[in-house]
C-alpha cells in the first residue's frame, strides 16, 4: 500500500463581485413625473381677495366718515338708508354720495336668503361707482 498522501488544501475560488451600480435615471424620471403632475394639478388662476375688516371699537372723541346702509333683500331689491332704489340707479346714487366733502362708508347688508355672489356683485358695482370705502356686513 502506498503511503497516504498528505492532506491537500481545498481552495475555493472567490469571485470578485462587480460593484452594484445605482442608476439615477429612474429617480430622475420619478421626480420629473411628480413635477409634471403637480404642475397640472395646481390651479394657477388668480384669486381675487375681498377685504373684510372687523369692526373696530370707536372712541367717543373719534369722528369718522358718515355711514350709509345699503340693504339687499332676498328678492334682489335694494334700498339705501331705507329708501328703495332701482338696480340701474345704484351707480347714480353712489355718485351722489361721492360729491360730499367726506366720502361715506357704504355698509352692504345682505338679507336672509341672499347668496354670496349677489352680495359680491353689489359690492363690485359700489366700488366701480367710485366708493373706495365699502364694507360687506355679515348677513342674518
Amino acid at each position: 500500500m502506498p503511503p497516504p498522501s498528505p492532506p491537500q488544501r481545498l481552495t475555493l475560488e472567490r469571485r470578485r463581485s462587480a460593484r452594484a451600480r445605482i442608476s439615477l435615471t429612474p429617480l430622475i424620471d420619478v421626480v420629473f413625473i411628480l413635477l409634471v403632475f403637480f404642475m397640472l394639478a395646481s390651479n394657477l388662476a388668480e384669486h381675487r381677495a375681498i377685504r373684510l375688516d372687523a369692526p373696530a371699537t370707536a372712541s367717543p372723541e373719534a369722528e369718522g366718515p358718515p355711514a350709509v346702509l345699503l340693504r339687499i333683500a332676498a328678492d334682489g331689491a335694494l334700498d339705501l338708508n331705507g329708501e328703495p332704489i332701482a338696480e340701474g340707479g345704484l351707480g347714480e346714487a353712489m355718485a351722489r354720495l361721492t360729491r360730499h366733502e367726506r366720502e361715506p362708508v357704504v355698509v352692504i347688508h345682505p338679507g336672509a336668503g341672499v347668496d354670496l355672489q349677489r352680495a359680491v356683485s353689489v359690492l363690485d358695482r359700489v366700488e366701480a361707482a367710485g366708493i373706495a370705502n365699502a364694507r360687506l356686513m355679515r348677513g342674518e
